[in-house]
């Protein structure tokens, strides 16, 4: 079989990689084994523009945002799904302290911040001292459903090869790539953390970022905002709320942990009035890396070999954006951003 392009990992990022070289007209087989505890499918999802408790715009956010808007809503069209929702964070402060840094950043930050009326309507869900604001606009994306979708679309075109990509099995050379009986120009890296452990960029400065969150179920709290005190509280399928989640880089297994549990339960009730029951723990590990910018393009010394990972928790937002500029790239030639162009470590990726 000959192809142009072979995508390790079916999660956010080699999704909408295949997507758009396929609209693009190019022949593309994805390599991914479900994974259903996968970074993409247990993220919550969140487009948020303000981040921090310094309360910063997420970087590129002006630019990362509205194309994140426009490429769901194709999607949504295209695969005849609903996974997109605009919505608004509704932010209560855990200090004093925090209310002033957020009266102090309302003079300077207009387009994204702004102040909310109305929290007595509020303070039967919620036990809060020092009031709420507002960051919006935000979205929510259901990813699971999309590579869900996705996965079904790309078994239809023939498209999709559902085994654990071996990297001993697959011969690279200046110009193409075999792997078993397939022959492509390209193979892009999209396997999320399982990168740090590639040949061809495990030079990367990763961070693997072991992630938590509870599906909890809670009658009564409405579903058409986000919530946040410390942790967040965000509308999942099935009528259920994802809360969390933990950072954790210096974890010793997946497994799920107690005291993120028993933290996060105590919050909890300290936080929310409405009766809740947990009814799952997830885990997942994140493609985090130490700069907090995605690795985008093509290998310095090997020139059949790119990637597209390292977004961390902020796939959602960054992967559409960036998803376009490779497949740009790849068909016409078109630059990468500087500031995520995997090139920018051309030495140490030469070594």
């Amino acid at each position: 079989m000959d192809i142009d392009c072979i995508i390790v990992g079916q999660g956010i990022s080699g999704s909408l990689l295949s997507r758009n070289l396929l609209k693009a007209g190019k022949r593309v087989l994805v390599i991914d084994e479900l994974n259903t505890t996968s970074a993409s499918r247990v993220a919550g999802g969140i487009v948020n523009p303000i981040t921090g408790m310094r309360l910063v715009r997420s970087w590129m956010i002006e630019t990362l945002l509205p194309f994140a808007l426009s490429t769901y809503r194709e999607i949504e069209k295209e695969l005849g799904i609903q996974i997109l929702q605009e919505t608004f964070l509704l932010d209560f402060p855990v200090s004093r302290e925090a209310e002033a840094i957020f009266k102090e950043k309302l003079e300077e930050e207009r387009e994204y911040l702004h102040a909310v009326a109305g929290n007595e309507n509020r303070s039967k869900y919620f036990r809060f001292n020092y009031g709420a604001w507002s960051i919006a606009p935000c979205l929510l994306v259901e990813i699971g459903a999309f590579v869900d979708a996705w996965r079904q679309g790309l078994r239809k075109e023939g498209a999709l090869l559902e085994e654990t990509f071996l990297w001993k099995d697959c011969e690279v050379t200046n110009d193409s790539v075999v792997y078993k009986d397939i022959r492509a120009k390209k193979i892009i890296c999209c396997e999320g953390a399982a990168a740090a452990d590639n040949p061809y960029f495990n030079m990367l400065p990763w961070s693997k970022d072991k992630g938590e969150a509870l599906i909890v179920s809670i009658p009564g709290l409405p579903r058409d905002l986000i919530f946040k005190q410390g942790i967040s509280i965000v509308p999942w399928r099935d009528g259920l709320f994802w809360v969390g989640a933990a950072h954790d880089w210096k974890y010793t297994d997946l497994l799920p942990t107690p005291s993120f549990r028993k933290k996060t339960e105590e919050q909890l009730d300290y936080w929310l009035k409405l009766p809740y029951t947990v009814v799952d723990h997830l885990v997942s590990l994140r493609p985090a890396n130490m700069e907090r910018k995605p690795f985008v393009g093509i290998h310095p010394v090997h020139s059949a070999v790119g990637i597209l990972n390292g977004m961390g928790g902020k796939g959602v937002s960054i992967a559409p954006y960036f998803a376009h500029q490779l497949a740009e790239h790849l068909v016409h030639q078109l630059p990468i951003l500087p500031a995520a162009d995997v090139s920018r470590f051309a030495k140490i990726l030469s070594r």
